[in-house]
């Protein structure tokens, strides 16, 4: 008994004292509405004879509390484990505790069926001492009524367990058998809070007709008016449970749709339901983790080859080869890599490094440009694919001066060569391995301008052509040089770099 106090103690402000109470008033009214039907509106004069005060009435409140009890007793015994697995989930098998979770209701209507069973047979019983036509009324009476009161037990119960379904299947649901199918829940509804007070309707008419009852027809008025007051309120609670076991996970999972519409990734609901309702919840879940970890392999995809490129793999089958795209190409490499390395720990090199591509990438973004590489100590900024960027030489030499002016606080300086023109745009490598590159003139250009611009002041240069695909604004932050021979050409190049910054500019 102390342990059972402990138990019960312990989980007493969950939703067990409010399924205790619903359960046991739905059958105390069932039975009490019962007796109340059978002494007053069935006209038969043996009724008279049922002293419901006396013996037979102190035989029903004995039975009643010992019913109580027992009904509860049982009724412990059989969740006990759902109590102790409430307590200590970890010491429990989570397979069995979902089982016995999910089929608590069915459980809890076969507990009160045995109970009604049991006090059907003592009324029975005890009538066919008074009157054998009464018993047969009295049987077939509370026959019907435990029919209704079993079923409004089974919907209260499942409504009343979601919250503890929803632990026990907050993890896994795999079994759409565990409680019974929305169909055969509406059938079992409609015949029990319907069809129940309509056939006692109907026997009560078929009986006064074969002179069953000796009153008239008009003393079975109060008995039809009470059975058609009955079958409404039945009705309406009993599909008022059953409507809300269908439209409750429905209008859940609309919300739940809502909040993923609104960028909600982590989005998730309550698992609760043993049947098909169920399964459209634990498919929800799965999708949604589907859509997280697509997102994650998207954001992950996306930080090795840029979101740009992402996207576009994602959208479209990548395929070998490429098209022909005119871009800007930006080329960074660090001043003194080596020397740096040698003078600092890798762990500081990374982390110099890190700091410093970081300044990098953000520039190139802003700019509408995609980091298309690094190579060690250096980095290739492509402006114009995959998407095709207008006027891609203006932006591309935007970020060449911003990320020069961003770099003056750190310790590593690089030099910068910016340069545009046509390149094949595409994916090369093997049918197992292949990146997205640009293949070009501009790019060797770049990075020509990038080795010369490592000896020049400001440590930045273009060449004339980019310079004159730019736009008239940022024409007018460049000044022309003089024109060399970059290496591996056979004509000469003019240089440009950025001339310095005016009042208006850092305004």
């Amino acid at each position: 008994m102390e342990r059972l106090w402990r138990s019960l103690r312990w989980v007493w402000g969950t939703s067990w004292p409010l399924y205790a109470a619903t359960v046991l008033g739905t059958n105390l009214l069932g039975a009490v509405g019962c007796m109340l039907f059978v002494r007053y509106l069935i006209p038969m004069p043996a009724v008279a004879e049922l002293d419901l005060s006396g013996q037979l009435g102190l035989i029903g409140v004995i039975y009643a509390a010992v019913a109580v009890f027992a009904g509860i007793i049982v009724t412990f015994f059989l969740f006990r484990p759902v109590l102790e697995w409430q307590r200590s989930p970890r010491d429990h098998d989570p397979n069995m505790v979902r089982h016995l979770v999910m089929r608590l209701p069915v459980l809890q209507t076969i507990i009160v069926v045995a109970v009604w069973g049991l006090g059907i047979a003592i009324v029975t019983a005890r009538t066919l001492l008074v009157d054998v036509p009464l018993a047969v009324v009295v049987l077939v009476t509370t026959i019907l009524a435990c029919f209704v009161v079993s079923v409004l037990t089974y919907l209260q119960a499942e409504r009343l367990v979601r919250p503890i379904a929803a632990s026990a299947l907050a993890r896994r649901f795999e079994d759409a058998t565990l409680q019974p199918p929305i169909k055969f829940r509406l059938f079992l509804t409609w015949f029990t809070t319907s069809a129940v007070p309509m056939v006692g309707v109907m026997l009560l008419t078929v009986a006064q007709r074969v002179g069953y009852f000796t009153g008239t027809v008009g003393e079975l008025t109060g008995a039809v008016i009470a059975l058609i007051a009955a079958g409404l309120l039945t009705g309406f609670v009993g599909t008022w449970f059953v409507v809300m076991s269908v439209v409750d996970p429905i209008k859940e999972l609309q919300s739940a749709i809502n909040r993923v519409r609104r960028g909600e990734r982590d989005t998730q609901v309550d698992i609760y339901d043993g049947s098909e309702i169920g399964v459209l919840q634990a498919g929800f879940n799965e999708m949604m983790r589907g859509l997280r970890d697509r997102q994650r392999v998207r954001d992950v995809f996306g930080q090795y080859v840029g979101a740009e490129v992402a996207q576009k793999a994602l959208e479209e089958r990548p395929e070998l080869g490429g098209e022909e795209r005119k871009v800007a190409v930006l080329f960074i490499d660090v001043v003194g890599s080596t020397t740096y390395t040698v003078q600092h720990t890798p762990e500081e090199v990374v982390e110099a490094l890190n700091e410093f591509f970081d300044i990098v990438v953000e520039v190139v973004h802003r700019n509408k440009g995609v980091i298309n590489k690094f190579q060690g100590d250096a980095a290739l900024a492509v402006f114009g694919a995959p998407v095709a960027l207008h006027d891609a030489a203006s932006h591309a030499l935007q970020a060449a001066r911003e990320i020069q002016r961003d770099l003056a606080g750190l310790e590593l300086k690089a030099g910068i060569g910016v340069a545009s023109g046509h390149v094949v745009a595409g994916h090369i490598g093997g049918s197992d391995r292949f990146e997205y590159t640009v293949i070009g003139d501009a790019v060797n250009g770049a990075a020509r301008l990038t080795d010369l611009a490592k000896e020049t002041p400001g440590m930045v240069l273009t060449n004339a052509a980019t310079l004159r695909a730019a736009n008239e604004v940022e024409q007018q932050r460049w000044a022309l040089m003089k024109s060399v021979e970059l290496r591996g050409r056979n004509k000469m190049t003019q240089l440009a770099r950025p001339v310095r910054s005016t009042m208006a500019d850092r305004s």
